[in-house]
């Protein structure tokens, strides 16, 4: 089995979750090196797990390259690019977060770099990995609620005002809020039903005033096979996460998982005995979602990461091309926003 040398970009929020991972899959995965350009954070760190630290992300592919195979990138989201494309350059397997960037042209180009180089490219879109997430894939593709007629997403979050203290404020570097907190959500939307064509849009700021773009969005959504879809995500929740969930009707009855990170079949309900006895003997094959991570306030993040890391070592993995779709869709959320 190959043995993942591992050298991580960025040492800011969701770093924990990577070390979680590497630790719990440690018979595959070593962490050699970290780098971020905050020096205090980076000596703490490097410190604590006996690594090596760097300032400079190219320094450390340069240093390591005999040492390092295999670069997570979790940087805010406008730097993934740059250092994705140089990571596989110097001969690494990569890992980005979400989103790996803001354009799906651009995420193409790091899959040809990738190609070019032969080397694999992965992604984190982990909230797939929830059984309730597989458990409603898997009833979609067995037809248990017939024709599809309405899908819809809801993502109620709270994120307080010091969540934009940061890069996050800048669009240029965070996105808008799909990209930087509904992206896992939308990309369940097109994951199990396809991918949607956006036909209007309207944004509100009700929250984060003191940022340029909004905190809430809504979105009227037609999917493949004609069915109507919409889409409401918003991080002005008070005082606490609400809800996020995926509501889907269909001629033959109608299903809804939820929770705080649709980690949870919320209620479901047939026109037969015969539908209903079919979603149960495929509800008894999954088992338990694991509780979601807890940041305070906004519990309701997918702690799968170990998953995601297991499923590479079998040579699986959420590759970079299977990220395209998740990003078409924002891209084409915003494209028809209605100006206000």
């Amino acid at each position: 089995m190959k043995k993942y040398k591992v050298g991580i970009i960025g040492c800011g929020f969701i770093f924990d979750r990577h070390i979680e991972a590497i630790q719990a899959n440690c018979e595959s995965y070593k962490l050699v090196a970290i780098c971020d350009i905050d020096k205090k954070k980076t000596d703490i760190r490097a410190k604590e797990y006996n690594v090596k630290g760097f300032y400079d992300y190219e320094e450390m592919l340069k240093i390591m390259k005999n040492e390092m195979n295999f670069v997570v990138i979790a940087t805010p989201n406008y730097y993934h690019y740059e250092q994705a494309i140089n990571s596989l350059k110097s001969g690494n397997d990569i890992l980005v977060e979400k989103p790996v960037d803001f354009t799906h042209s651009r995420i193409q180009k790091i899959i040809d770099t990738a190609r070019k180089f032969n080397k694999n490219a992965y992604g984190v879109l982990q909230v797939r990995y929830n059984p309730t997430v597989q458990m409603l894939k898997d009833g979609i593709e067995k037809n248990i609620i017939g024709e599809l007629r309405s899908i819809s997403l809801i993502q109620r979050w709270q994120r307080p005002s010091t969540y934009f203290d940061s890069w996050r404020t800048d669009e240029n570097i965070g996105g808008r809020i799909l990209y930087e907190v509904g992206i896992h959500y939308l990309d369940i939307l097109q994951y199990i039903f396809g991918l949607p064509k956006a036909l209007s849009t309207v944004t509100f700021n009700n929250k984060h005033k003191h940022v340029n773009f909004e905190d809430t969005i809504f979105s009227i959504l037609k999917f493949p096979n004609g069915a109507s879809g919409s889409v409401e995500v918003t991080i002005a929740a008070e005082p606490s996460n609400l809800e996020c969930s995926i509501s889907v009707m269909g001629s033959e009855g109608y299903i809804k998982i939820g929770g705080r990170a649709l980690d949870k079949v919320e209620i479901s309900k047939f026109s037969n005995s015969l539908v209903e006895s079919a979603w149960n003997r495929l509800q008894s094959g999954y088992g338990d979602s694991i509780p979601p991570n807890s940041y305070g306030t906004h519990l309701g993040s997918c702690p799968n990461h170990p998953y995601l890391y297991s499923e590479i070592t079998k040579g699986k993995g959420i590759f970079l091309s299977d990220t395209l779709n998740s990003v078409k869709l924002i891209e084409d959320i915003y494209k028809v926003e209605i100006s206000k």
